[in-house]
C-alpha cells in the first residue's frame, strides 16, 4: 500500500502531546509518526522529570517499555522460535515446562490470547524475589478453565518468558537482544539499560528512590529486571525500525508476523489479535483507526499503533509513572485517543 498523507496537522499533534504535561500526567514524551517508508514526524517534549532543573526530553530517551515489553521482546522471541520449528502455538504448555504438568489443557495459544484463565497479576513479589518468586509464579493456579473468555495477565508473558527461556537454553534478555535488538539495528533496546550510555527517563519511586533503568513493574522488578510482562526498556525510533523489521520480514517470514498482527479471535465478545491488541472505542487507539489495525500500550505512559493499509505507525513515549501511577490513567487514555484520532483521519491509502 501506498500512503497518502491528507492534511496531517502536525500543529494539533503537538498541542495533545503538550496538554499532558500542562495537566501533569506525564513530564515529558517523544511522538513519532511513520510509515513502512518514512518517518513523517518525530519530536521531543518536556521534561524526564518535574524539577525544575531537570533534563529535557531528546527525541533518543529511553523509556521503561512496560507492557510494550509483551510485544517487543516476547512476541518476536516466540515468533522466531516457531519459524525454527521449536514450539507451536497449540502445544500444552506442559510440554515445555515441567511447572504445567497439573494444568495440561492450557497452551501457549491461551497464554497469548490472554485466555488462560490466570489471574491478572499477582501480589507473591511482597514475599518473595528472583528465582523464588518465579517459581512461585509458574505454579499459579487458573481461576477458571483455558478458553472460556479473555482476562489480560501478566503472569501469562511470564509463563511465555520462561519457555523462551528452556526452549532457547539461553537468558531472555540476551536472547533476545541477540537474536531479535542487534540484528535489526537497535542499539538502546533491551532489559536494565547501562544509564551512562543512555538517556533513561525515571518512572516511580521505589525503595526510596526514583528508578532509573530499572522496571517500574513491580513482578518484573523483584523477578530481577527482566520480566515477559515488563521490563524492556527502548526509544521511538528503535521502535520504529523493530516494527518495520518485523513487517519486512528481516528475522523471520512476514507470514508469521501477520498471523499475529492480523489474525482475530474472540472470547464472550472481546475480539484480539496474537498478543497485539484491536483497536478499542475504550482503549487507547481512538475512534477512526481502521479496525484492522493493531497495538499495544504499557503502564508507564507508552503505546504503539499500526494501520496496515495505510501503512501508518505512532509510536507514543512517556514516563506517567514519575508523577502518578493510578489516577492518570483515564486522563491518559483520553490523550492517546485524542492523538490517534488527529492522526489517523489524516491517511487513506491506494
Amino acid at each position: 500500500m501506498e500512503v497518502i498523507a491528507l492534511n496531517l496537522n502536525l500543529g494539533r499533534v503537538e498541542s495533545i502531546a503538550i496538554e499532558g504535561i500542562e495537566k501533569r500526567i506525564y513530564p515529558g514524551a517523544v511522538v513519532l509518526i511513520g510509515t513502512k517508508d518514512e518517518m513523517l514526524f518525530l519530536k521531543a517534549f518536556g521534561k524526564e522529570s518535574p524539577e525544575k532543573h531537570a533534563k529535557a526530553v531528546r527525541v533518543d530517551t529511553v523509556y521503561d517499555l512496560a507492557s510494550l515489553t509483551k510485544v517487543v521482546a516476547v512476541l518476536p522471541a516466540f515468533m522466531l522460535l516457531m519459524s525454527e520449528g521449536k514450539l507451536s502455538l497449540g502445544d500444552p504448555v506442559y510440554v515445555h515446562l515441567k511447572e504445567f504438568t497439573n494444568r495440561k489443557q492450557i497452551t501457549l495459544f491461551h497464554l497469548i490470547t490472554h485466555s488462560s484463565g490466570m489471574p491478572p497479576y499477582s501480589t507473591a513479589w511482597k514475599k518473595s524475589k528472583g528465582e523464588e518468586l518465579l517459581r512461585n509464579l509458574l505454579h499459579i493456579k487458573p481461576e477458571f478453565p483455558p478458553g472460556r473468555t479473555f482476562r489480560y495477565s501478566c503472569i501469562n508473558f511470564i509463563i511465555l518468558k520462561t519457555v523462551i527461556e528452556r526452549i532457547s537454553g539461553i537468558p531472555f534478555a540476551a536472547f533476545v537482544k541477540e537474536r531479535i535488538f542487534l540484528p535489526l539495528g537497535l542499539e538502546s533496546t533491551g532489559f536494565l539499560p547501562n544509564i551512562k550510555a543512555f538517556h533513561v527517563a525515571p518512572t516511580c519511586k521505589r525503595e526510596g528512590e526514583f528508578l532509573r533503568g530499572r522496571p517500574d513493574d513491580e513482578l518484573a522488578y523483584y523477578l530481577g529486571g527482566v520480566g515477559g510482562n515488563a521490563g524492556c526498556f527502548s526509544s521511538a525510533m528503535d521502535l520504529y525500525r523493530l516494527i518495520n523489521g518485523l513487517e519486512a520480514g528481516q528475522l523471520f517470514p512476514e507470514r508469521i508476523y501477520k498471523l499475529f498482527t492480523h489474525e482475530v479471535v474472540e472470547f464472550k465478545g472481546v475480539k484480539t489479535h496474537l498478543g497485539w491488541r484491536v483497536p478499542d472505542f475504550f482503549g487507547s487507539s481512538g475512534d477512526i483507526i481502521d479496525r484492522v489495525a493493531y497495538g499495544h500500550t504499557g503502564f508507564t505512559g507508552t503505546s504503539i499503533w499500526v494501520e496496515p493499509k495505510s501503512g501508518l505507525r505512532v509510536i507514543f513515549l512517556s514516563n506517567r509513572t514519575r508523577l502518578k501511577r493510578r489516577s492518570t490513567i483515564p486522563m491518559m487514555q483520553s490523550i492517546r485517543r485524542r492523538l490517534h484520532n488527529v492522526i489517523f483521519q489524516a491517511s487513506t491509502s491506494r
